[in-house]
């Protein structure tokens, strides 16, 4: 059943209702236009002013750089420059060593005995096996005489005893103590001529005689040196490496040895790198073999060894005096740029790798063609303009 207090749309009211929504639909859709084409207006304008921006500040500064070019009375400072090199890196640490040869030694009689003759001179060259002193062994002499006759005899008594032994006869025991007799006498024969063979001193390796200590008709005894024998054509220096380059320092590695006293550098490889780590000092040895052929070296000289723990073939390097230091311990160098013939100083950060000798090695920030301020370059700064005289 139908409720007759229920409002009912009539066809005039749903037409006004239509219209209204229409009309409404039209002016929201007439604003957003509006508003699209302002934005759009407003992007082209803005678009249009940052060219019109850049076109002044090009020419502002070409105007600048006129006036620069033109004003004779403006002050500009003054600094010259470097550049950048291509070229190998290495890097070296030092330690210093002594300088040793295998052949420098005293040579000292193996008997006691009266030295009769000295047959060198200090600083003579002598030979392997070259006659140095004769000692007086007269008395063994007249011994190995007695000791040969001895022998002569009781040779004779085993050659009987054996002979009648292998005939089956005398006694064993007899044949025995002729045959141990004989065996003794050609011992101490024996014996004795070799101390009478080292009567004569003699060089046991060729070499220049450095020192003579004792004198014609002294005693000569074991433990007593006679003279200083020395061969100094092949040396070496042996140093002392801390166990931080344990791993870095190996042989082959190449090394220059610097003598202070000399003020002379020879170039090297190590020989040998020890595998004892010294517990005192926490260091292992190195040796490095040098030619002392023209016999410039000393034994003993302080030597200073350059080793050699970083190379590389090609890389920016520029001195060290170039590279300034800024906030956060940052490094950076003035590259001078040339614009309408003025020169202006940009700065620019650089990554230093490794420093040595007063050269540094640049891994980030220059690529080896630019041109670098260097004297004056603490009183410029960056987008100044300056005036170069190398």
């Amino acid at each position: 059943m139908k409720n007759n207090n229920t409002p009912i749309l009539t066809k005039t009211k749903m037409k006004q209702i239509t219209v209204f929504f229409l009309a409404s639909l039209f002016m929201i859709s007439c604003s957003q236009e509006v508003a699209t084409d302002e934005l759009s207006m407003l992007k082209q304008e803005k678009d249009s002013l940052k060219d019109v921006k850049t076109t002044i500040g090009d020419r502002l500064a070409e105007i600048e750089l006129q006036i620069s070019a033109l004003d004779t009375t403006k002050s500009l400072a003054l600094v010259s420059t470097a550049n950048p090199s291509l070229e190998a890196f290495n890097h070296y640490f030092q330690v210093y060593g002594s300088l040793s040869s295998d052949q420098n030694a005293q040579i000292f009689p193996e008997i006691g005995a009266t030295i009769i003759s000295i047959k060198v001179k200090e600083g003579e060259q002598v030979t392997k096996g070259q006659t140095i002193a004769i000692m007086d062994i007269q008395a063994m002499r007249e011994q190995e005489a007695e000791l040969k006759t001895r022998m002569e005899l009781t040779e004779t008594t085993f050659k009987k005893q054996k002979k009648l032994w292998d005939q089956k006869i005398g006694s064993e025991m007899q044949f025995l103590q002729a045959k141990n007799n004989r065996d003794a006498l050609k011992n101490s024969l024996d014996a004795l001529q070799a101390n009478i063979s080292k009567g004569n001193i003699t060089a046991p390796f060729a070499g220049v005689i450095d020192e003579i200590f004792p004198k014609e008709g002294e005693m000569a005894m074991p433990g007593m040196p006679v003279v200083r024998l020395m061969n100094l054509t092949n040396m070496y220096v042996e140093a002392d490496i801390s166990e931080n380059y344990v791993g870095k320092v190996k042989a082959g590695d190449n090394v220059v040895i610097s003598f202070p006293a000399l003020g002379m550098d020879i170039d090297s490889k190590i020989e040998r790198v020890g595998q004892f780590i010294n517990p005192n000092n926490r260091t292992f040895k190195i040796r490095v073999n040098i030619d002392n052929s023209e016999n410039i070296l000393k034994p003993n000289m302080v030597a200073l060894i350059n080793v050699n723990d970083f190379s590389q073939d090609s890389a920016v390097v520029i001195n060290a005096g170039l590279i300034m230091e800024g906030a956060s311990d940052t490094k950076y160098v003035f590259v001078v740029n040339q614009k309408s013939g003025i020169s202006i100083v940009q700065k620019q950060l650089v990554e230093v790798t490794m420093n040595y000798q007063g050269k540094s090695m640049i891994s980030k920030g220059l690529k080896g063609s630019e041109t670098i301020v260097d004297r004056g370059a603490r009183s410029i700064r960056s987008g100044e303009q300056v005036s170069i005289k190398n």
